[in-house]
């Protein structure tokens, strides 16, 4: 998984693209959701970021809700998430660093600081290896029904790749990871991406 990717969750629009512009700039591969709720299917569909920027005032699921639900997400219980708002009462700021929140950035934000206090939280340790993630036993047993390439790409999958990433450290293309992704999962009965790494994580 590249590190420098970030998830950012906001309902303001121009919220959104103002600051998908700014992380662009700075280097950074960036997927917008304009609701927790989007968010949380796109983390189910195994995306996964090194830094989550999650507004806290939304309809339907606030970005406390949010949190608690990405938490429940297997792979994203350690990623760091940065709580940005335009509430700068200090309950607010308390309330979302006792939750566990990497930082608390009050809106508007000036771009300098903002990329400062990104650049310092974004989780950049290295990937775990195969030996530390994998359940060897069960990798084992998937090996007895997929091809050498298909185990290669479950595991990128289990450590939170996506097709486009697979596709890029594979030198396939997209659309034949894809289809690859489609077939690992219909030959161990699974039903989507996390499926495979919880069967495969230890």
């Amino acid at each position: 998984m590249n590190r420098k990717t970030i998830l950012y969750v906001d309902d303001d629009i121009n919220m959104l693209n103002t600051g998908e512009d700014i992380l662009i700039n700075a280097g950074y591969e960036v997927s917008l959701a304009k609701s927790g709720v989007q968010a949380i299917k796109l983390l189910n569909k195994g995306n996964r970021y090194g830094l989550i920027l999650l507004d806290v005032d939304m309809p339907e699921m606030d970005g406390y809700e949010t949190f608690e639900e990405i938490r429940k997400i297997s792979g994203c219980e350690d990623v760091p998430i940065i709580f940005l708002t335009g509430m700068d009462a200090p309950d607010f700021e308390i309330k979302g660093l006792k939750m566990g929140a990497a930082d608390y950035i009050t809106k508007p934000f000036i771009k300098d600081v903002f990329l400062v206090r990104i650049a310092s939280r974004i989780n950049t340790a290295p990937a775990a290896t195969a030996e530390t993630m994998f359940d060897e036993q069960k990798l084992k047993e998937i090996e007895k029904v997929l091809s050498p390439a298909e185990v290669a790409v479950a595991k990128l999958v289990a450590e939170g790749c996506s097709n486009q990433e697979i596709a890029d450290r594979t030198n396939y293309s997209y659309g034949y990871i894809k289809k690859m992704v489609s077939g690992i999962l219909d030959k161990l009965y699974l039903k989507n991406r996390s499926e495979i790494r919880h069967m495969l994580k230890k």
